[in-house]
């Protein structure tokens, strides 16, 4: 009977890398299309550009531009809020002159370092916002947005009743701003401060952005679109809402410390309940679903009262100024609902032949 006889057996390849490239390739193809993106390039240019701009331009335009990047800083919270969570607020304002107050009162009164007191007036219209978050948990739509209004409206009104800790109606005024460059750098103060905030701004923005994407970005999600679903599929709605009005009202008072120590005053009448409305107009025009969307708001808000001013006047400029705001959310809401920047993002998303992504930019 023949036997067969067989020859050593062919070695397999070690599995241990194959598993190893294997859970590599998600990260890598995560990472690869985060670079071909056309919007990654275009924030990564402006970048570059706002670093730039300091030292082509007058002091005078870049301290009109370092207060777009305060109110930009603001209206990014609102679009966490509103464009992700799906909550309404109408009294950022609010948040925004606290947090604008605490950074003046600690550096004044207690003559604290201006990034300390920055940091404190953080923590503390994040506290606040948290409370105000708790009515969220009962009321929502028109009612919150009405209580939103009233704490707005409610604001300057006790920034002037408590005028031995805030001023009053005259407010509380520094010297001169804190928040000067080290000698060593030779920067002019608004050369320093304009670069301060382009950082800010952008590490608030990569934030924010991360903070919205993965499992934390689909329970927001969830959060807007149906709270009760997002209840049965196992996300505490109560907590992520307080966490998303606590962020965003921090991020509020960030802008609001910024602004009031680089303007170095600070008065009830800045953080009016037309102030808040005025940052909301910012994020629908804008785009609240969008993260370019703070800027382009921002921007709106910040130059459209000075174009007005010199076109027409000073004296009625004011009352144009809130007739442009009303037509531009129409014509916004009607022909962009997804705002200025949403309908930018769509376009070159179009003529660079990719898919119009979800509103992350």
């Amino acid at each position: 009977m023949a036997t067969s006889v067989s020859g050593p057996t062919p070695r397999t390849a070690d599995p241990a890398p194959a598993s190893v490239s294997t859970s590599a390739a998600p990260a890598l193809a995560e990472l690869r299309p985060l670079w071909r993106r056309p919007v990654t390039w275009a924030w990564t240019a402006l970048f570059v550009v706002g670093l730039v701009v300091p030292f082509l331009v007058s002091d005078f335009d870049l301290f009109r531009a370092t207060r777009v990047l305060t109110v930009a800083i603001a209206v990014a919270g609102l679009n966490l809020l509103i464009g992700r969570a799906g909550q309404i607020s109408a009294g950022h304002g609010a948040l925004y002159g606290l947090g604008a107050y605490s950074a003046m009162l600690l550096v004044k009164e207690l003559e604290w370092a201006w990034p300390l007191a920055v940091l404190a007036a953080v923590v503390i219209s994040g506290a606040a916002g948290w409370l105000i978050g708790l009515p969220a948990l009962r009321v929502r739509g028109l009612n919150l947005g009405l209580l939103t209004i009233a704490i707005a409206a409610i604001f300057p009104l006790l920034l002037a009743r408590f005028e031995g800790l805030t001023g009053g109606t005259v407010g509380l005024q520094l010297a001169g701003s804190p928040i000067t460059p080290p000698e060593s750098l030779g920067l002019t103060d608004e050369q320093f401060q304009f670069l301060l905030l382009v950082v800010v701004l952008s590490v608030v923005l990569v934030l924010l952005r991360n903070l919205t994407t993965g499992p934390l970005g689909r329970a927001v999600e969830a959060l807007r679109v149906n709270p009760l679903m997002a209840r049965s599929e196992g996300v505490d709605v109560n907590r992520l809402t307080l966490t998303m009005f606590g962020i965003s009202s921090a991020v509020a008072g960030l802008g609001g410390a910024l602004g009031g120590l680089i303007l170095a005053s600070t008065v009830p009448d800045s953080y009016s309940m037309f102030f808040s409305l005025t940052l909301l107009s910012a994020c629908v025009v804008g785009g609240s679903r969008t993260w370019a969307g703070s800027v382009v708001g921002a921007a709106f808000i910040v130059y459209l009262p000075d174009v007005i001013s010199q076109q027409i006047g000073s004296t009625t400029g004011g009352q144009w100024s809130q007739l442009v705001y009303a037509v531009a959310l129409l014509l916004t809401l009607f022909f962009l609902p997804t705002g200025v920047a949403g309908g930018a993002g769509r376009l070159l998303a179009r003529l660079t032949g990719g898919r119009p992504r979800r509103s992350t930019a």
